[in-house]
């Protein structure tokens, strides 16, 4: 309702006050879960990703880049830590069996690690790369290499 001549008072002002910040209120609940269910379904398709059979070489350009630019690791995973079971908590504590929680596409990438990678003489290093609001943000996944002789 809009306030007219006909309907000018002060109730009428609250009213239409009321009505736009519930409308407001709605519209920031709707698109929270818009977001929200988002959110699930690319966590989802995460959880039940699977190592592809071109991983390898993926990772291979990654390295490579990253030796070019004199690096001595690579981002080779990234997402979300509370996509872990105990959101990171593992990680944030520097718990040395943090891979046991693991489960479902990140369980497969670090089994593929230990399978493929690990026997190549890589290490993977792992850590909270953000903190939004002082809270583990994103978990990201490094392959390291090191000489034998830089120990």
């Amino acid at each position: 309702m809009s306030v007219t001549g006909d309907n000018l008072s002060a109730q009428a002002i609250w009213d239409q006050i009321a009505q736009q910040k519930k409308r407001a209120a709605d519209e920031a609940r709707a698109q929270e879960a818009a977001k929200r269910a988002e959110r699930d379904l690319i966590r989802e398709s995460f959880v039940t990703r699977e190592v592809q059979p071109e991983a390898m070489d993926r990772i291979a350009t990654v390295v490579r880049r990253a030796v070019e630019n004199g690096e001595k690791q690579a981002l080779v995973l990234q997402f979300p830590s509370e996509w872990l079971p105990d959101s990171g908590r593992s990680l944030t504590t520097h718990n040395p069996n943090w891979h046991e929680k693991l489960d479902g596409f990140p369980r497969r990438a670090y089994d593929f690690y230990t399978k493929e990678l690990a026997q190549r003489g890589f290490q993977l290093k792992f850590e909270i790369i953000d903190w939004p609001g002082g809270m583990p943000g994103d978990v990201g996944w490094y392959l390291t290499w090191q000489h034998p002789e830089e120990g």
